[in-house]
């Protein structure tokens, strides 16, 4: 049982982004743990991945003020995902990533008396890439994000540490996620799935990543440890993969051997370019942008999470290989590949 809640009552969480990939497997880790769930969702949301879950559903907008408070009111714990990843004009990423938040944040700290943790999902993406292979970005480094998204994900957690003398934050990076439900490395499953495997740039790049079960545990854990209030914390594997292990990790849990072809980044940044102008005109917002390019062309996506290991014991329990095997399970039993 969390903290000090008497073991009459379940203690309740307050989720956000819960349709969503993560989001969804949360809300799964935090009722077998014991926990009373209420989850706040859009009218359009797609409620698949939680169908059967016992929990109370919310329906409405995070730029309601009215809403959020009757919806934060009694919360012991707020676990906040929801967010934008493509938007149709940039700008509204601060609306969906920075204001959004700061909304819930406001709505806790006035009708949540009893709040034993906000707990941020924010993205490496806030930080920026490392310099060099051996010195993996840390929690003190001067965040540089190269994108929007990222810039509005720093703006979320600033906006959230300037109001930590009225709530008890914790803010969570985590690198690129994936496992079951993840549609985002789909795409490249398919891709080597059809024998062919595309390599960002000529050089060698790097990136730590994270199973989403993995993260689910370092989602929760902080939240229920004193020590994390206030705290920002990289949750990533140990291991720095480069980009052909990753693929290789795929090609092995798919049983190809596929064909390895380096794309150069500027055939890269021309096909954003077709993309941004395509979406311009379907008025659709696109997720291959030259912002995008412009972050896999970084050569180390790599963070210590050594402060989460010595303040709640974070540890992965999935390695590489064995993820994307359980992932590459999962998309084959979904008839996704």
């Amino acid at each position: 049982m969390p903290e000090n809640l008497s073991q009459n009552r379940k203690p309740l969480a307050l989720v956000t982004g819960v349709t969503g990939f993560i989001g969804s497997h949360l809300a799964e880790a935090l009722l077998k743990e014991g926990f009373r769930v209420k989850a706040l969702v859009r009218p359009t949301s797609d409620l698949r991945w939680i169908k059967g879950l016992e929990m109370e559903l919310l329906s409405g907008s995070l730029h309601d003020s009215k809403f959020l408070e009757q919806a934060a009111a009694g919360a012991d714990y707020i676990f906040h995902l929801a967010g934008a990843v493509k938007v149709k004009n940039p700008r509204d990423f601060y609306l969906h990533n920075a204001q959004a938040t700061l909304n819930l944040a406001k709505a806790a700290v006035a009708t949540a008396s009893g709040l034993k943790r906000f707990l941020f999902v924010s993205s490496q993406a806030a930080a920026g890439p490392a310099e060099c292979l051996q010195r993996p970005v840390c929690e003190r480094d001067q965040c540089r994000p190269l994108s929007n998204y990222g810039q509005s994900k720093l703006q979320a957690e600033r906006e959230l540490l300037g109001l930590s003398g009225n709530l008890p934050v914790t803010i969570v990076r985590p690198p690129s996620v994936y496992g079951p439900r993840d549609t985002e490395v789909l795409a490249y499953f398919r891709w080597i799935n059809r024998g062919l495997a595309l390599l960002p740039g000529l050089r060698t790049r790097y990136a730590n990543l994270i199973y989403v079960t993995d993260l689910v545990g370092g989602i929760i854990a902080p939240a229920k440890e004193q020590k994390s209030i206030g705290k920002t914390y990289f949750l990533a594997g140990d291991r720095a993969y480069s980009w052909q292990e990753i693929s290789d990790a795929i090609a092995q849990s798919l049983g190809t051997k596929p064909l390895k072809i380096h794309l150069p980044l500027g055939l890269a940044y021309f096909s954003a370019l077709m993309s941004e102008a395509g979406a311009a005109v379907t008025l659709k917002p696109g997720l291959f942008t030259r912002q995008k390019v412009n972050e896999m062309a970084q050569r180390y996506w790599l963070v210590s999470s050594q402060a989460a290991k010595e303040d709640f014991g974070f540890k992965c329990r999935y390695d590489l290989p064995q993820g994307m095997a359980e992932t590459a399970l999962w998309y084959k039993q979904q008839g996704w590949i």
